[in-house]
């Protein structure tokens, strides 16, 4: 991505109500299917590839967990250091600078839609993790919601469900836990957006993210985070902006079976 968006992200990422919202959800998903759970005397070792500017993963550390981040991004790893968030240089699908079955669960939100190769990236990311490790990741939905902010954003695709369920079954070295859309109660309002902007034809070449007035943002963020009383629960949601996948890593004896 463009050093400007990363510049914008950092800077509003810590409170705008969708990157709050999915940073909850994803705690919520981590602390109900990871096998292992924070601890001084053994810390669950958690990678969030493509970290961006490290806000996910500074929550994490401050909640206990040993994160590393990896992102191909000079600029997203000096806004990580700046959170002092460890994180390395790294590049999917073959520049993952970290041993197979090291980890307790992977992160990959919002990532795989910028890769040309997704179906070898989600694998990559599969083949970090320890047997039983869980793999959390997240798209965007909808290749017919495609407006200038996939553009602007760098996004190669938008999922339709059918797209991501056979990109998830892919990973023949995982389980699929739970599949869901997300972002569901708040769609309605994304849609009349993004349709509002193809209509006017609106560009995102100046930023496309701000923060709403202080009690719209709290409401929004309320609203989408709720939603992972069910996620966390393998409650799936019919419809959504984007999709979540939880998968778990299969024991040795059980790959290619």
């Amino acid at each position: 991505m463009d050093r400007a968006l990363y510049e914008e992200m950092f800077a509003l990422e810590q409170q705008h109500w969708w990157f709050a919202a999915k940073r909850q959800i994803v705690v919520s998903l981590l602390n109900a299917f990871a096998e292992v759970t924070p601890s001084a005397d053994a810390p669950a070792v958690v990678c969030d590839i493509g970290c961006g500017c490290g806000m996910q993963a500074a929550e994490l550390s401050e909640a206990g967990w040993n994160v590393i981040g990896v992102d191909a991004s000079e600029d997203a790893l000096t806004y990580c250091r700046a959170r002092g968030v460890d994180a390395v240089q790294g590049r999917l699908p073959d520049d993952v600078p970290l041993e197979p079955g090291s980890l307790d669960a992977v992160l990959m939100l919002d990532v795989l839609e910028h890769v040309d190769d997704d179906a070898g990236s989600l694998a990559a990311g599969a083949e970090r993790l320890k047997p039983g490790g869980v793999l959390i990741c997240t798209v965007p939905a909808y290749a017919w919601m495609w407006t200038d902010r996939d553009d602007y954003h760098h996004h190669k695709r938008r999922y339709s469900r059918r797209a991501f369920a056979e990109l998830i079954r892919s990973c023949d070295l995982c389980e699929v836990m739970m599949t869901s859309f997300m972002n569901t109660v708040l769609f309605p309002l994304a849609l009349a957006s993004r349709l509002g902007s193809k209509l006017v034809g609106s560009s995102a070449n100046g930023g496309d993210l701000s923060i709403p007035p202080l009690g719209t943002n709290a409401l929004f963020r309320a609203a989408f985070a709720a939603e992972r009383h069910l996620l966390s629960r393998g409650v799936g949601m019919p419809y959504g902006l984007s999709q979540v996948a939880v998968l778990r890593r299969k024991p040795v004896a059980e790959i290619g079976g």
